[in-house]
């Protein structure tokens, strides 16, 4: 995943290439992408999501319109393809192997799968009653695009759905994990954020009695657990990430990042070092590669302070994305910054996020790096 300023609607999206992005016009458009390493910036704020071989990009602008768009890293192509809605409400989430592309979209909101050839599908809720005009919201899809996970509005609770595209077509709700706040009557909320691609494994949070997000994870018959201890009030968590076969599952706890096994648990990897007395926001694991010797994410307050894309190796630890890729002989273009990390390739060579250029404007990135850049 795999985890949104406003802006007029674009009459046209300009992409640029780091090395020429100050003399790009509103016009341009960006050559094929160089065979070796890479980093190209795209002018649509919001990324979303990779395919696992990383040879396309989802992003999203932010909106009344919520345009969507497939990036290609390999010829440099920025290709609209639909709309999702408000933006302020509506989004796309993931994407699959083939394309198949999930959201949050329309008004009321609902669940639904997008493809080039269908255009939207909604994916009806089993809850006869959503939230005003909150009915659900599809979060993530396998590889093969056959299971969608996400949450449904029961009045104005939410609960995780699994729906599997080559059954009944119906959403299958997961076990209720957590317990409600002191005094509620109302059940515990649930999200389902990812599935592994395989389907094996499904994540996101529950609420709990002492904070709203606690890491929680299902397996693909519904039943579920919470995945760590008991921790001070307060202290929220989710899960962000899964490896494709749905054995390291990764995301924030508190103030830091971390990554779970079954045999392991949950391992904190940290944060990295406050940029000023603003930055008070932990860090958040958000991406990795098939085995996890990579783990990507944010450091720092990603909206109001100063936010650091990171990259995370047993040997070299949590490090600011940037040393990396000018270590890898790149150039950032003055001024600009790597904010954070939303999405992998399974081999960790392609990686997507979001970045500051000196102008304040925000961009994606498309980043192509060999794993001996990271130390691998």
């Amino acid at each position: 995943m795999r985890h949104r300023a406003t802006a007029h609607l674009p009459v046209f999206v300009s992409l640029c290439l780091a090395a020429g992005l100050a003399a790009c016009g509103d016009d341009s458009v960006a050559p094929p992408a160089a065979s070796g390493p890479s980093i190209e910036f795209v002018n649509v704020f919001q990324p979303v999501d990779l395919t696992p071989d990383g040879s396309i990009a989802l992003m999203q602008q932010y909106n009344a319109r919520g345009e969507f768009y497939f990036y290609r890293p390999e010829t440099g192509s920025l290709e609209f393809k639909g709309d999702v809605g408000d933006a302020s409400r509506a989004a796309v989430t993931a994407i699959s192997a083939g394309g198949l592309v999930t959201g949050l979209h329309g008004d009321p909101v609902q669940a639904g799968i997008w493809t080039e050839r269908g255009g939207w599908t909604d994916l009806p809720s089993v809850f006869t009653t959503g939230c005003g005009t909150e009915i659900a919201s599809a979060w993530d899809v396998t590889a093969d695009g056959r299971t969608v996970v996400g949450m449904a509005w029961d009045e104005c609770g939410v609960q995780a759905f699994r729906w599997d595209g080559t059954g009944s077509g119906v959403m299958a709700l997961l076990e209720r994990l957590g317990a409600p706040s002191p005094g509620s009557t109302r059940p515990p909320d649930n999200r389902a954020t990812v599935i592994s691609d395989d389907g094996s494994a499904i994540a996101g949070w529950a609420q709990t009695a002492e904070t709203g997000r606690y890491p929680a994870a299902w397996r693909p018959d519904g039943s579920g657990f919470l995945l760590a201890a008991a921790v001070p009030a307060g202290t929220s968590g989710e899960v962000m990430a899964v490896s494709p076969d749905g054995k390291i599952l990764t995301g924030y706890l508190g103030e830091n990042a971390f990554y779970w096994t079954e045999a392991g648990g949950m391992v904190s990897i940290g944060r990295l070092p406050p940029v000023d007395e603003f930055d008070y926001f932990g860090a958040n694991a958000t991406a990795l590669s098939s085995d996890g010797k990579l783990i990507f994410g944010v450091s720092g307050q990603p909206f109001f302070g100063n936010p650091v894309a990171f990259v995370w190796t047993q040997a070299g630890g949590m490090r600011p994305l940037v040393d990396v890729v000018t270590a890898a002989g790149l150039t950032i273009p003055e001024g600009a910054k790597l904010t954070q990390v939303l999405a992998s390739s399974t081999d960790g060579t392609v990686i997507l996020g979001q970045a500051t250029l000196a102008d304040f404007s925000i961009v994606c990135f498309v980043l192509r790096l060999p794993l001996s850049a990271y130390g691998l």
